[in-house]
């Protein structure tokens, strides 16, 4: 079964990229051609372990930022990570917004690049004005990761065309299982009741890749062992817990 799974080994994560290598392909292809894409899913599915294997992959220089929906905070960090300055203000984040949009703006212009915005939602007018300008800089290619579309607020205007979106899906049943086992060995829990804890594991996380590996580096505690045993519900409602908050 094992050599049946399509996985990549990779220095970005500490498990073997899963499956995901029509979805990789895309990816790669767009930050390579300077095309936008969407990459939505639920939380653990596996967006951002996908941008990580595509950048990687492509070899194009980007920036890489969390979009929390306030365009001022994610102006000065963009403004940072692409290295730009104000002599009129003491640091970025002081800094008006028109001219932070500016310094932006005018830094993709002169240096084309992948730009990454991670789990973006309910994004304002202000925002959208805003990522308009830079979507249609020549060679910046914007990549946008959400839960879903219905999520991105204003901006599911211009991320609307089905072609440039990733919808990530949960793992086939056989790349789960290969997950999970490769997950006990990393995990070191292969002295325990693994069989049980393994039909549990994987009919609770229907496919979900960080729901598993969650729940496998949480068997690992001693407050989820009793003997050999591990205690299944008290570990997959603190998991779920903290995928929630």
């Amino acid at each position: 079964m094992r050599q049946a799974i399509e996985s990549r080994q990779s220095a970005v994560g500490t498990l073997p990229f899963v499956g995901r290598q029509r979805e990789l392909r895309e990816l790669v292809a767009a930050l390579r051609a300077g095309q936008p894409r969407l990459t939505v899913g639920p939380a653990g599915i596996g967006k951002k372990r996908l941008v990580e294997e595509a950048l990687q992959a492509a070899e194009q220089p980007f920036v890489r930022v969390r979009a929390e929906g306030v365009l001022h905070e994610l102006l000065a960090e963009l403004a940072a990570a692409l290295g730009c300055s104000h002599t009129r203000f003491l640091s970025l984040p002081k800094a008006t917004s028109p001219a932070l949009k500016g310094l932006v703006l005018n830094a993709l212009c002169r240096a084309p690049r992948c730009v990454v915005l991670e789990d973006l939602h309910d994004a304002d007018p202000r925002m959208y004005r805003f990522l308009q300008k830079l979507y249609y800089i020549p060679g910046v290619s914007l990549i946008v990761t959400a839960t879903s579309r219905a999520d991105l607020g204003f901006v599911r205007k211009l991320l609307w065309y089905p072609r440039e979106e990733i919808i990530l899906e949960p793992l086939s049943r056989a790349e789960a299982q290969w997950l999970f086992d490769e997950a006990v060995r990393r995990f070191g829990i292969e002295s325990l009741k693994i069989d049980d804890f393994g039909r549990k594991v994987l009919a609770a996380a229907k496919g979900n890749p960080g729901q598993i590996l969650a729940m496998c580096r949480m068997a690992a505690r001693p407050e989820y062992q009793r003997g050999r045993y591990i205690k299944f519900l008290p570990l997959r409602m603190d998991m779920l817990s903290a995928f929630l908050s």
